[in-house]
């Protein structure tokens, strides 16, 4: 999911806003931005039955595509790999990702996380021999003005240099009949636009599913509804990782929590810094006659064909929660305010409540928060989703027959640079972290080599730097 050039409303901000009065603050009331029991989207994945194994090499806190992509990595190095989730392998965001595989402006902290994971998707279908629903299909993002041609024009040079891995970057200005073919029988005569030769699509609710499955195939022992309360040390190592089932001896972990990282770590009074960010998306039907790939306009447009014909598209406003983070570290968000064309709600409700009450730590012999929230999803803007069909419709008149298979919600905890956290930490030798990402279906196969490497102490194929938590 496009989490690049986002804009956050959070921290003082946020808290001017509540105290700025009724005009402010009803119309935040009214805003989604919260969490609710969920389930996976279309997919499901089997977790092993009876007991958990007494030791593993590796364990790995999270049934994400992150935690399933880092096993898969971890097996194939012949080690024994326990996944532990608290709900259902792919439950939450990784079943609901909008599924850009792209490199397209991204900064150089993560450029080549995004230009080798294109290259390694590629050769996924092949590697796993299922289909995974992974498309090379074209990508046009039309600029937003002439400074923004500018930027485009010094990011391709640039790139074009930094590109690694025997992949040249295959991004270029289209015009003319090409541009018209790309956008075709758009309302809008468009003169230029960004052409990302090589990005690729997945659909986020067969991928995750598909990548388990093989997981499993290839040995990966999967425990479900199995959450991790918190993890033991010895002689100042890791030992243990202490579930709800029990505890596993081993002495390598990877947390790939996602959004539940920040609490889980804050346990072991290890803090992250991660506020939470929602992005409403939808399905609708194969619409004869409008433009296939992958587009973004300006006006807040965008859509992505799937590999069964139907369209993933989302209005890219972005909704932020309150919660007491919020007012403890938000300010570090404000330099993400000036990116244009992304807009940005401020959901004030129960969330912040919750985020007062919650327990933040507990002891691995008590009922843990994960284990009375497994699968949780965030509830969609529904006026949100509405209005961006209307303007779809305006811009592709094709659209107009196209009818709505499904909403939601993607949920994701972000830092404050957007850059994810792929680290090591001091205080726990042989722990791992692979979290707080936007970008998780796009890294997955990157980042999983980078905490593979971590782990086992070896040279990881990208500088991982950028990616410690030690940049906080």
């Amino acid at each position: 999911m496009n989490i690049s050039r986002r804009k956050f409303l959070v921290g003082s901000a946020a808290a001017v806003a509540v105290i700025g009065g009724a005009s402010i603050v009803t119309p935040m009331l009214r805003r989604e931005g919260r969490f609710v029991p969920g389930h996976p989207r279309w997919g499901f994945v089997e977790g092993e039955k009876g007991a958990l194994p007494q030791h593993a090499d590796v364990v790995i806190i999270g049934g994400g595509i992150n935690g399933i992509m880092t096993a898969i990595r971890m097996v194939e190095r012949g080690l024994s790999v326990v996944v532990v989730e608290k709900g259902n392998i792919a439950g939450e965001q990784s079943s609901r990702a909008y599924g850009q595989v792209i490199t397209y402006k991204m900064p150089d902290a993560t450029f080549q996380l995004h230009h080798l994971g294109k290259k390694l998707w590629r050769e996924m279908n092949q590697k796993v021999g299922v289909d995974t629903s992974y498309r090379t299909q074209g990508r046009v993002e039309v600029p937003l003005d002439e400074a923004d041609i500018s930027a485009v024009q010094q990011w391709i040079k640039d790139k074009q240099e930094k590109a690694g891995f025997g992949v040249p970057l295959k991004t270029r200005f289209i015009e003319g009949s090409e541009l018209k073919n790309k956008l075709l029988h758009a309302t809008t005569d468009w003169k230029l636009g960004a052409f990302e030769e090589d990005s690729g699509s997945l659909d986020s609710e067969i991928t995750s599913f598909v990548m388990a499955d093989y997981a499993k195939r290839i040995g990966v022992k999967f425990y479900t509804n199995c959450a991790a309360r918190g993890i033991e040390t010895a002689a100042g190592k890791v030992s243990d990782v202490v579930t709800e089932k029990g505890a596993i001896r081993t002495s390598m972990v990877v947390v790939a929590g996602g959004a539940w990282t920040r609490k889980f770590m804050g346990n072991l009074d290890i803090d992250i810094p991660t506020l939470p960010a929602y992005q409403s998306q939808q399905i609708i039907s194969a619409a004869p006659g409008a433009p296939s790939g992958n587009v973004a306009l300006p006006g807040n447009i965008y859509f992505r064909q799937q590999s069964n014909g139907t369209y993933a598209t989302s209005p890219r406003i972005i909704t932020a929660p309150v919660v007491k983070e919020s007012f403890t570290y938000g300010y570090k968000y404000l330099g993400l305010l000036s990116a244009p064309d992304f807009p940005v709600h401020i959901a004030l409700n129960e969330q912040l409540i919750h985020s007062l009450t919650e327990p933040t730590h507990w002891k691995l012999n008590e009922i843990s928060p994960f284990e009375t929230q497994r699968d949780m999803t965030a509830l969609p803007d529904i006026q949100d989703l509405d209005d961006s069909l209307i303007k779809l419709a305006e811009e592709f008149p094709a659209f107009k027959a196209a009818k709505v298979i499904d909403r939601w919600s993607g949920a994701m905890a972000i830092a404050p640079d957007e850059v994810p956290i792929i680290s090591t930490i001091k205080q726990l030798p042989g722990l791992v972290l692979n979290t707080a990402t936007g970008w998780v279906m796009t890294e997955s196969p990157v980042s999983s080599l980078l905490t593979t490497s971590l782990l086992l102490n070896e040279k990881p194929i990208i500088d991982v730097e950028p990616f410690s938590l030690n940049r906080f």
